[in-house]
């Protein structure tokens, strides 16, 4: 008697924990319909959301997980929209998608001093490149912000836009890259004057390339607190590099 209540224990046990995770529907080209709350593992060629909650306080800016839980032959980029959220909170990138292979990605979410305090619920939707869209929800908070808190806040925010403007400026850097290489190559098949005239491209590109990387090495350096005392030596020159390089 003693050990069939045990296992009655673990069972109810088991219920609870599986009942009660919020785990939203699954999505993908083997998606159920209607949609269906996952219980146990991923059905193949599926995928659903994985979300942590959100607390944040006025001014504050939170680095948050997403994870993707993909099924057996499901690799699909998915990208995410967030419906719900409290006014003055708002969150980069602005159009986040979670890659093939990729199994999780970081949302900043930032509240402005106003926004709004409460408890909220978010509607997350997972959109795959094939099949049916995955639904999560998640949790934020907004609290008052905490006197000790705002220079953090602050300095949040500074990251923040640091983040941004490096992150802009790093992609910028790799597309000249790839001019460059391909001016690299179209000047190594020519002839004549054109190859002469290819080959002083190449010179000049590749001074101002070695300008701009030391200029992005600089950025990267100052950090959140310097990066807007180096941000005009960093445009200018990238706009040198790209009188040469378009």
């Amino acid at each position: 008697m003693k050990t069939k209540c045990v296992w009655v224990a673990i069972l109810l046990a088991a219920i609870t924990v599986f009942g009660g995770c919020n785990q939203g529907t699954s999505g993908g080209p083997g998606a159920a319909s209607p949609p269906v709350k996952e219980r146990m593992g991923q059905t193949e060629d599926t995928f659903s959301l994985t979300l942590s909650s959100v607390e944040l306080n006025q001014g504050q800016t939170k680095t948050i997980p997403v994870g993707i839980k993909r099924g057996k032959n499901f690799s699909e980029d998915v990208s995410l929209k967030l419906a719900g959220l409290p006014t003055g909170v708002t969150f980069t990138p602005a159009d986040p998608k979670i890659s093939r292979g990729i199994t999780d990605m970081e949302l900043v979410f930032i509240a402005a001093n106003d926004a709004a305090l409460g408890d909220f619920t978010v509607k997350v939707t997972g959109h795959p490149t094939k099949g049916a869209d995955a639904i999560n929800e998640m949790k934020i908070s907004v609290a008052k912000v905490d006197t000790v808190d705002t220079a953090n806040a602050a300095a949040d925010a500074a990251t923040v836009k640091w983040n941004e403007y490096t992150t802009a400026m790093q992609v910028q850097m790799d597309q000249f890259s790839a001019k460059y290489t391909e001016l690299q190559n179209a000047t190594a098949k020519a002839e004549g004057q054109v190859k002469v005239d290819g080959e002083l491209k190449v010179a000049e590109a590749k001074i101002k390339m070695d300008a701009a990387s030391a200029k992005m090495n600089e950025l990267k350096a100052a950090g959140a607190a310097g990066w807007e005392k180096v941000k005009d030596g960093v445009t200018q020159a990238f706009e040198d590099l790209k009188t040469v390089l378009g």
